[in-house]
């Protein structure tokens, strides 16, 4: 390898993700709350509507948008919170995006088997 030859990093991809998930979480989660936490107790909308909209491939895909890249956000906003703090975790980047990565690939399967 050159040494003109820039290292690659992960950190598009973290940062991308990490990006997606704050946007998801700033825009989505009031809807969330208005449903959850009105709409749903006081009979305006039915757990019935909401199981039958998760059975569709949209809704699968609208679940697993809020729950992945949030978590990615977290995830990052965490490692660098410690960094910030000046604990450094041994190998903490494969840790946190590891663990990351594993919760995404649990929430995936555990989505479609809906």
């Amino acid at each position: 390898m050159d040494k003109l030859t820039p290292k690659r990093s992960n950190e598009p991809v973290v940062w991308l993700l990490f990006g997606a998930g704050g946007a998801i979480s700033a825009v989505f989660f009031p809807v969330l709350v208005l449903i959850i936490g009105f709409l749903l107790p006081f009979g305006l909308a039915t757990p019935d509507n909401i199981i039958a909209f998760a059975h569709t491939w949209i809704g699968k895909l609208a679940i697993l948008a809020l729950l992945i890249f949030p978590a990615w956000c977290g995830i990052h906003r965490i490692h660098l919170g410690l960094h910030d703090f000046k604990v450094h975790v041994p190998a903490g980047g494969v840790i946190f995006y590891g663990l990351a990565t594993l919760y995404s690939v649990l929430t995936l399967f555990a989505v479609f088997n809906i």
